[in-house]
């Protein structure tokens, strides 16, 4: 559906659910850092769905991402075996590298967002080259999804046009709270609240889209989780963090010393 549109919400589903509403639960959350000294950190959000049958990933994370992904599933009995399908926003390589770690579960990406990432030269920044190539050639356990479909149950995708030409979010309305996980069509608290986008394809498309995003917050209560920031509440035109978001890092300073906490937040 397009986030201009909710009620053009499809009434189609792909497989079963259970029937208590998805548990929703960070295993990595964004932080909103950059660096123009050592390129884009990457430190995006990756959260866990659970409904008691279908265990789902919004985005795949960054190849750094691989020891926090299995420690956060571990925290709820769970392993990669136990992932029944990972959600991608867009083609980027920190949303979308992890995907071939989970054996038994359906990767979905958007057709017209594979589309345009298949028809990029190598070396494009930020795509991926071999899992591009890797989707495509798949012809099991890879899903293709459009906007305003109801991919699994109570999850729906949501046209976010900017960041990238075909870039998806995904409306949960099947919980006890609904959220919207709009990936890097809204990166950071900065985003959601002043309209204005940094790293973007289409600086129009990008805050069209933060407006219809905004009215979807509005219109049902839910709340937002960006693409590299902890969860947002957008109430009566302002925006507040649920909690201040922290990146723990270590700097080894010099020859004696070892290594000395320089963590964020």
């Amino acid at each position: 559906m397009s986030a201009q549109n909710e009620g053009t919400m499809s009434t189609s589903t792909t497989g079963s659910a259970g029937s208590s509403g998805y548990v929703a639960r960070p295993l990595v959350e964004g932080f909103p850092g950059k660096s123009s000294s050592h390129g884009a950190f990457g430190w995006s959000s990756l959260w866990l769905l659970d409904d008691g049958v279908r265990r789902v990933l919004i985005d795949a994370g960054q190849p750094a991402y691989i020891p926090l992904i299995h420690a956060g599933l571990e925290r709820y009995g769970l392993t990669t075996d136990d992932v029944t399908d990972v959600l991608l926003t867009h083609m980027h390589w920190d949303h979308v590298s992890n995907f071939p770690m989970f054996a038994n579960a359906t990767t979905w990406v958007g057709e017209r967002e594979l589309r345009w990432a298949a028809e990029q030269p190598s070396g494009t920044p930020f795509l991926p080259d071999l899992h591009v190539q890797e989707l495509l050639r798949r012809t099991d356990r890879v899903g293709r999804m459009t906007a305003g479909q109801e991919v699994l149950p109570g999850i729906h995708a949501i046209d976010s046009a900017g960041h990238t030409p075909h870039h998806l979010a995904f409306y949960l309305d099947r919980t006890d709270e609904k959220r919207v996980f709009a990936g890097d069509a809204v990166k950071n608290l900065y985003e959601l609240a002043s309209g204005r986008v940094d790293s973007t394809l289409d600086l129009d498309a990008s805050a069209a889209t933060i407006v219809a995003m905004r009215s979807l917050l509005t219109d049902t209560g839910a709340s937002l989780v960006p693409g590299h920031d902890v969860e947002l509440r957008w109430e009566d035109g302002e925006v507040h963090r649920r909690h201040a978001p922290r990146a723990a890092i270590g700097f080894f300073a010099d020859a004696s010393t070892g290594e000395e906490d320089r963590s964020i937040g």
